[in-house]
This record gives C-alpha cells, sequence and structure tokens, in this order.
C-alpha cells in the first residue's frame, strides 16, 4: 500500500495534493507505513484509478492494460 501511496502521490504532485483529493488530512498518509486501513485503501484506489486490490496486493498496473483483467490492446 506504500508503494501504491507513493506513485499516485508522485503522479498528483506531492502527498498534500493526494491528501486534498482522497479528503484525509496528511498526516493520515504518513500513518499507512505503520497502520493502515481498508478504508484508506479504498479511497487510494479512487483517487488513483485503480482496483482497490492492486491497492492491496502491490501489483503494478500495466501501461495500456485494462485494470479489471489486465488484457492489453484494443478490442478484437
Amino acid at each position: 500500500m506504500r508503494a501504491a501511496e507513493r506513485n499516485i502521490a508522485r503522479a498528483y504532485g506531492g502527498r498534500d495534493v493526494l491528501a486534498a483529493v482522497m479528503g484525509v488530512g496528511r498526516h493520515t498518509l504518513q500513518k499507512i507505513r505503520h497502520e493502515s486501513s481498508y478504508g484508506v485503501a479504498v479511497l487510494l484506489a479512487r483517487a488513483g484509478g485503480i482496483p482497490v486490490e492492486q491497492v492491496l496486493t502491490g501489483r503494478p498496473h500495466v501501461a495500456g492494460a485494462c485494470a479489471l483483467c489486465g488484457r492489453k490492446g484494443g478490442a478484437s
């Protein structure tokens, strides 16, 4: 979950911006290192536009792949 938070925060331009988008305080994001909750994982997934399972497992998203099934490429 820490890696997902780091990557999504980088995409938003920092942890302060990510915390504002998620509607939580910056301190909540700092606590991810020591403790985490499913609620924070859901908010992080929404902010990143990825499934919550991906946040919890730490599985990276492949560029150009479907976030749900993992299939790459267009419709055939």
